[in-house]
């Protein structure tokens, strides 16, 4: 039981180190949609093209629970992703663990960390793992239109499979949470 919902976990997160966002460290990550707002890479300041081009927002959730004599484990996974035209510009996740069992929500977060360490100085790349009572929160924020793609790729090669040319498309990114059974609304 413990396993399977590790595995979920573990799966989760990699998913949040293709699917971050962020800029100024956890600051952003209380701030809500604050920072959010964006124009498109190489944007000349004409006004007519930011009419034509605004942000748009996705929003992907996921929960399950799963109760046995030894644990009741919930789980709740939302994405926040911003994009503009085909491609994101930020996406915002927020994965919850409930649990009344603090040795596996410790479990959880050592493996959550092990994780996100290869990750922890690369700029726009912002993370924040925390148990507080009987919860385990992960929360991730990567902004796309600043952040070294080629480096997350450098870091993990895997993440090739959703960066592409430097960018990552909102169909490729909703089709990797509905893969995982998230809903996805735009």
């Amino acid at each position: 039981m413990k396993r399977k919902y590790l595995f979920l976990v573990v799966l989760g997160c990699c998913l949040l180190l293709l699917t971050g966002c962020g800029t100024d460290s956890n600051k952003n990550l209380t701030e809500g949609n604050s920072g959010a707002e964006s124009s498109t890479k190489g944007n000349s300041g004409n006004d007519s093209s930011n009419e034509e081009s605004k942000e748009q927002v996705m929003i992907c959730h996921n929960s399950s629970s799963q109760t046995s004599s030894q644990n009741n484990v919930k789980l709740d996974l939302t994405y926040t992703v911003y994009y503009v035209d085909d491609y994101v510009t930020r996406v915002k996740s927020v994965e919850e663990v409930e649990s009344d069992d603090t040795d596996l929500l410790e479990a959880y977060q050592d493996q959550v960390e092990k994780i996100y360490e290869p990750y922890k100085n690369v700029r726009y790349y912002d993370y924040e793992v925390v148990i507080s009572g009987k919860r385990l929160t992960s929360r991730v924020d990567i902004d796309y239109e600043h952040i070294d793609t080629d480096k997350l790729i450098d870091i993990d090669s895997s993440n090739a499979t959703l960066i592409k040319d430097g960018k990552v498309a909102i169909d490729d990114i909703e089709n990797l949470y509905e893969q995982i059974g998230a809903s996805c609304e735009r």
